[in-house]
């Protein structure tokens, strides 16, 4: 009794002493977890200051290059058009331009007499100083053609206050536009040098630029300019100039040069098709404040920039200055890296610590763990044999192919099937395994698998070990627990006995047709060899239409059951040589409804019926029994209808001898509305084929 009761105690202590051991680990791990948290907000409080300062540095310093860089643009910008205006000196300060301007402007008289010199006397009877304008007028044609080739502008021409030009350079020079006109006025009124917006044309880019020309010995600021000089200037390569990379851009920091017009807002890209691009996306740009500093996404894309714009003084032109952001703020994210690196190294360090300390306190349980994992690891070994031997049992295929259609694993009914072993096949693709043609219709299906991410079922015919096998082959994506696409999963089941099944079935329901066809032909001597004919002509003309193998097979069967209708109607009728009455011809056109009795309740797994009931039906709506009408009709009955029109043509009938192709086809050419255009047009080339040529002649 004392060693039960020493034994019970020693179980107590023992019990209380490891229950003592559990509180006190349990303590010292929630004072090291609280001790790290608190080393951890500590530390990541120092990260979120440190990385506020950077960032605030960082932006100041790009807000400032952007500054710099979009300014300096605007200033050389400024400069380029002001060398532009100083190049024109050398006519509108022209003693002898400006004398001629005012000359021109004093006359008030119609230019046109001036430019065409259709100078009569009773002009120079009123205005004599016409005869001498005209006569210096070549002369000032001349002297402006010189300074525009000199000078690099492509064209130039002189206007009067009233709009009209009376020296050019181009003698096709057409009338000015009205945004044209507008700038000449606002040059006479300001004057002061105006540009136009840039235009596309076949050259390239081109601007203008209005320039008023004083009279003679006039003061620019108290005189009235009596004309302006309009010059037209190719930009594209200066444009491409001012907007190469500066030495001040940085990575991923691009120029924009924008231009606001009658159309609303242009991006300037000579190097691009058109050469100006609408920009829809919303800028507020106020002619008189820079487009502050802010995060915009890219003009012409989806990226998240900084940017900043400067307007041109001269002109209503924006220099647009772009910084990438994930390149802006690539040092940034360098430095948070290595604040959160080093933050996280010393709650590593911290976390080491505790973790041996919890390692220590902890090192019983980890062993029930491991014990426990053992047991488990024990029993996943037991269950992946056990699927091994399913899967050794299979007898459908089942390979894994990873994403570049390699096999990765494949069962043993895989490898027997291809005549190799399951190692053998590791590493190959279908081009090894089934050859080039078939590896090709595979990867069709493998191609959607991997775009639509859901799975796929096909049947293929493919030669294992040189024998024809029908496949049903059902295709999966193979995903990790992250859902991401690792490779395909493909199930092969071989239906080779069933389809071939199938395929006998069809031929005996095919036999039965053709048999019930011949027995119909008996009833009239004429429609002898009718059906066969109109079977073989529509199924070539369904395949010159590239029509859908179900539209094939339909016209093909259809085609012998087309006239089961005729052995319910009085076979007087069908071969009388004469015109039938109205009422004759509402009987045999019963023979329709006679037919759809007979076939409507046959399960023919194909639109047989369809085919059947509408192939009397004509596009204008003038055929039987629905009167349908065009797209109404499907097609399998489209083409019977255009095959037994022409099959009963070229055959001998009871009331007319056969007829030839071409009058047949000027037949069909004088209804071509009662039907289908294309299947016409392929009737046409399907009968004078070698195929048709062969049909009609037997």
């Amino acid at each position: 009794m004392q060693g039960q009761s020493r034994s019970s105690q020693i179980f107590a202590e023992q019990s209380q002493l490891t229950n003592s051991t559990h509180s006190q680990a349990r303590r010292g791990v929630l004072i090291g977890l609280a001790f790290l948290l608190i080393a951890a907000l500590c530390a990541g409080s120092l990260v979120q200051w440190s990385l506020r300062q950077k960032a605030a540095e960082l932006h100041q310093g790009l807000k400032q290059r952007l500054e710099l860089q979009a300014s300096g643009r605007s200033e050389v910008i400024s400069t380029w058009l002001s060398g532009q205006a100083t190049q024109a000196d050398r006519v509108v300060q022209s003693e002898l331009f400006r004398l001629y301007a005012s000359e021109v402007d004093l006359i008030e008289a119609d230019l046109s007499l001036l430019l065409t010199a259709a100078i009569t006397p009773e002009a120079l009877q009123s205005k004599p100083e016409l005869q001498q304008l005209a006569a210096q007028l070549p002369m000032m044609q001349s002297l402006l053609q010189e300074f525009t080739r000199y000078a690099g502008f492509l064209s130039g021409r002189i206007i009067n206050r009233s709009g009209q030009s009376f020296i050019a350079t181009d003698a096709n020079t057409s009338a000015l536009d009205k945004p044209q006109l507008q700038l000449v006025q606002q040059a006479l009124q300001e004057n002061r040098v105006q540009y136009s917006p840039v235009r596309s044309s076949g050259n390239g880019l081109i601007m203008q630029i209005y320039l008023p020309i004083l009279p003679p010995l006039a003061e620019a600021e108290k005189a009235q300019p009596v004309a302006v000089l309009q010059l037209s200037k190719l930009v594209s390569g200066k444009i491409n100039e001012l907007l190469a990379a500066s030495p001040l851009s940085g990575k991923g920091e691009r120029i924009r040069l924008l231009q606001k017009s009658a159309i609303g807002l242009e991006e300037l890209t000579p190097w691009l098709p058109g050469e100006l691009t609408r920009v829809s996306r919303q800028l507020s740009l106020d002619d008189q404040q820079p487009l502050p500093y802010a995060e915009r996404q890219e003009l012409t894309g989806q990226k998240a920039v900084f940017s900043i714009g400067i307007k041109v003084p001269e002109l209503n032109w924006w220099v647009l200055v772009e910084a990438d952001k994930n390149f802006a703020l690539a040092s940034l994210k360098s430095s948070r890296r290595v604040a959160i690196s080093l933050a996280s190294l010393v709650v590593l360090l911290l976390g080491i610590s505790l973790g041996a300390f919890w390692w220590r306190l902890v090192g019983m349980q980890n062993r029930k763990q491991a014990d426990r994992f053992r047991a488990l690891a024990e029993e996943i070994e037991a269950q992946r044999k056990l699927l091994d031997g399913i899967n050794s049992n299979l007898t459908e295929y089942i390979g894994l192919k990873d994403n570049r259609g390699f096999y990765q694993y494949v069962n043993p009914a895989f490898a027997r099937a291809i005549g190799r072993k399951p190692e053998e096949i590791i590493g190959l693709d279908d081009v090894a395994l089934f050859g080039y043609d078939t590896a090709k219709r595979l990867e069709h299906s493998d191609e959607m698998v991997i775009e639509k991410h859901r799975p796929v079922s096909i049947r293929e015919q493919i030669y294992l070990q040189s024998r024809l096998h029908h496949l049903q082959i059902s295709k999966v994506p193979f995903k990790d627990q992250q859902d991401k696409l690792n490779g395909i999963i493909s199930l092969y089941r071989d239906i080779t006995d069933l389809v071939e099944e199938q395929e006998r079935n069809q031929r005996v329901v095919r036999q039965s047709i053709e048999a019930l066809a011949k027995t119909i032909e008996l009833k009239d001597p004429y429609l002898a060899g009718h059906s066969r004919l109109m079977s073989a002509f529509s199924s070539l003309l369904a395949k010159e239409l590239d029509a859908p193998q179900e539209v094939v097979a339909t016209v093909e069967t259809a085609a012998y059951l087309s006239q089961i209708g005729k052995t319910f109607v009085d076979p007087h009728l069908l071969n009388k040589p004469t015109a039938l009455s109205p009422e004759e011809k509402q009987q045999i056109e019963q023979h329709v409804e006679h037919a759809a009795n007979v076939l409507r309740e046959i399960d023919f797994e194909l639109p047989i019926f369809n085919a059947v009931y509408q192939m009397n039906e004509h596009s204008d709506g003038s055929g039987y029994p629905q009167g349908l009408k065009g797209e109404q009709i499907e097609l399998s009955a489209r083409i019977l209808a255009v095959t037994n029109s022409f099959c009963a043509m070229v055959k001998p009938r009871a009331y007319r001898p056969a007829r030839r192709i071409e009058e047949t086809f000027r037949i069909f050419a004088e209804t071509s509305n009662r039907y289908d255009e294309q299947v016409l047009k392929a009737l046409e080339t399907v009968a004078r084929s070698h195929e048709g040529e062969k049909l009609l002649n037997q």
